[in-house]
């Protein structure tokens, strides 16, 4: 156009410049437009075992002894455990090492990585007899559900007349994570130690419960997170495919993890994804209750049903979002749960690049943005609107809840549901860019409106400033409208021809278009 000679005259060196990296920057405006990102013991005969006597035993058949093992002791402190089912009183001879009384709590199989190293019940030992037991070992086993024994930790030696109550603890196999309706099994407990020259050994058989693999009780709300198995390959095939399809088509000057949060919404929109309440466990009467058990779906039980609650879609929406990089987190508030992700941006930059200050969650130096899942069908921005509203209400009056899923998986690991996904049909290609830029669009709109307005509202009040309207053209550039850019600098080049700053913006809108 009429200014093209001149900004190549005036600066050309900047153009080239600009050729050699990827952000460009636009004068006045103090912002940039950023790239996308780019994407068992060795098992030896040993000495033979008896049956213990008060002072003295008789020889019994031969046994088997293991290496120790080295155990660390378990958190108890940072789980919330549900109550013993009960405490049941052993039958004793009263003499040995014998368990005197064993309690089991409820067992979760979604939970069965953390009870290698942290309880799922506890037993009392009592040393009856005056001479101390030493190289006391404590095991576990039930079968199927076990591959080998668990030693549990326990004091090496008791002295005469001792107790001393241990935690049981269990190295659970894939299997519970088969099991589909709640189920009994035989938990076989055994007590090996040495006292006046004998090894001697006791065992024990108890009756467990193990819920089903979807199970769980809101004691602590942070347990969901199990359920978040961002490495399912049902979740990798959705997010991957629904990322691909849409990473180029939107703004380099927009939040990356916004936009794929946004991508990845309107899919499950598209998808026919859909919230419905779950009649016999609703999220709003379980969460009161720490101890009734609710059903929790994994990401691909929910693709594969296409609906859920509230929590389930939480899940899976957190999911989806981890799969490609996004730290997220679940928001609690009075009977209902939603999901936050996080920005990585820092404080001073989220707020520049997001004019909604208040639909934005500030915690622990990280910028999150809260989501109402549950409005899956109406759009990612009202689902933004709503989840922004419901965490200000929850936060004001001090009743809300944040817990950032890397630091639940601490604690409480996610596990893959076995078995093969179903087939997952991926919404259409074009449908799904259609969709996904109408809602970018839209939100590109509503960050613009107001600062235009504003920007307007000084150029009715001094004219027609060459430095307002350069800044509306760095509006509309940082937003991608590069059509609309290009024609404030045109008319800031109108007012002064040679004002720099329009001149470089205008070099740059030419760089992007390759029309120099």
């Amino acid at each position: 156009m009429k200014h093209k000679l001149h900004i190549l005259t005036l600066a050309i060196s900047v153009i080239i410049s600009f050729s050699l990296i990827t952000n460009v920057l636009f004068a006045g405006s103090g912002d940039k437009l950023e790239k996308p990102e780019k994407d068992v013991p060795t098992i030896q005969k040993d000495e033979k075992l008896t049956k213990p006597g008060r002072d003295q035993v008789k020889e019994s058949e031969e046994v088997v002894s293991t290496e120790r093992e080295k155990l660390q002791k378990p958190r108890k402190e940072e789980f919330q455990q549900s109550n013993p089912i009960e405490e049941k009183q052993v039958a004793t001879t009263g003499q040995g090492l014998e368990l005197t009384t064993v309690s089991f709590y409820e067992i979760f199989p979604v939970f069965y990585k953390y009870y290698d190293e942290n309880p799922l019940g506890t037993a009392v030992i009592h040393n009856w007899e005056n001479s101390p037991a030493t190289d006391v070992e404590v095991t576990l086993f039930i079968r199927h559900y076990m591959d080998i024994p668990k030693i549990c930790q326990t004091p090496k030696r008791l002295e005469g007349d001792e107790k001393v109550e241990i935690d049981i603890t269990a190295l659970f196999n894939n299997n519970v994570l088969e099991i589909t309706e709640g189920t009994k099994a035989a938990a076989e407990i055994v007590i090996t130690y040495r006292q006046n020259g004998k090894l001697l050994e006791n065992k024990y058989s108890e009756t467990i419960r193990i819920f089903d693999r979807n199970a769980i009780t809101w004691d602590d709300d942070r347990k969901a997170a199990a359920f978040v198995t961002a490495k399912d390959p049902a979740v990798l095939r959705f997010s991957k495919n629904v990322i691909g399809l849409t990473r180029d088509k939107g703004s380099r000057a927009i939040n990356q993890n916004f936009q794929m949060a946004m991508a990845l919404h309107e899919a499950l929109s598209l998808y026919g994804m859909s919230y419905i309440v779950d009649p016999t466990t609703p999220y709003v009467e379980f969460s009161t209750d720490t101890q009734a058990v609710d059903f929790l779906q994994f990401p691909k039980q929910t693709l594969e049903y296409k609906a859920g609650d509230c929590d389930d879609l939480s899940i899976l929406y957190s999911a989806l979002l981890e799969s490609v990089g996004i730290e997220t987190s679940f928001i609690t508030i009075p009977g209902h749960i939603l999901m936050a992700f996080e920005v990585d941006l820092n404080t001073e930059e989220a707020k520049k690049r997001f004019s909604q200050h208040d639909d934005l969650i500030f915690r622990d130096e990280k910028v999150w943005i809260p989501v109402e899942v549950t409005e899956i069908g109406d759009g990612f921005l009202k689902a933004w609107d709503i989840g922004a509203q419901e965490w200000r209400e929850a936060s004001m009056q001090e009743k809300e809840g944040f817990y950032p899923m890397h630091i639940s998986w601490n604690l409480y690991e996610p596990v893959g549901l076995p078995g093969d996904a179903q087939s997952i049909t991926l919404p259409n290609s074009d449908k799904l860019i259609s969709v996904y830029l109408s809602e970018l669009i839209k939100y590109i709109d509503r960050e613009i409106y107001p600062q235009k307005m504003e920007i307007e509202k000084n150029i009715a009040k001094h004219g027609e400033s060459v430095k307002l309207v350069n800044k509306l053209g760095v509006l509309y550039a940082r937003y991608g409208k590069n059509e609309e850019a290009e024609i404030e600098f045109n008319k800031a080049l109108d007012i002064n021809s040679n004002y720099m700053p329009a001149l470089m913006n205008l070099g740059n809108i030419y760089y992007l278009k390759n029309d120099m």
